[in-house]
């Protein structure tokens, strides 16, 4: 989540109306560069809120959910950068993400 942001690929679009979540949307640099990365879904449209963040449980740091964030760990995971374990929410690391994030 601080990468897309920091990268200037997602930004904030207001209060979710929960008090706990904003909403995101893809900045046009952002839709193109998930796009070129493989992050295939309709929804990643410039202007368009297609994700939220919210505060992680464990680490308390912002993350990234809804249908962008589906997308991103589909990209991830047909590139080789994460795994999933079954029946869980947990991925875990296997290399290439840096190289994933720089591609161009």
């Amino acid at each position: 989540m601080d990468e897309l942001l920091r990268r200037g690929w997602v930004e904030e679009v207001g209060d979710a109306g929960d008090g706990r979540r904003v909403n995101l949307r893809a900045t046009e640099a952002g839709a193109s560069a998930l796009g070129y990365r493989g992050v295939a879904i309709p929804a990643v449209k410039a202007g368009k809120a297609v994700a939220f963040a919210c505060t992680d449980w464990t680490e308390r740091r912002w993350h990234r959910g809804g249908a962008l964030g589906r997308a991103i760990v589909a990209a991830l995971v047909t590139k080789g950068c994460i795994e999933r374990t079954d029946g869980s929410r947990v991925v875990t690391l296997t290399g290439g993400l840096e190289r994933w994030l720089e591609s161009s």
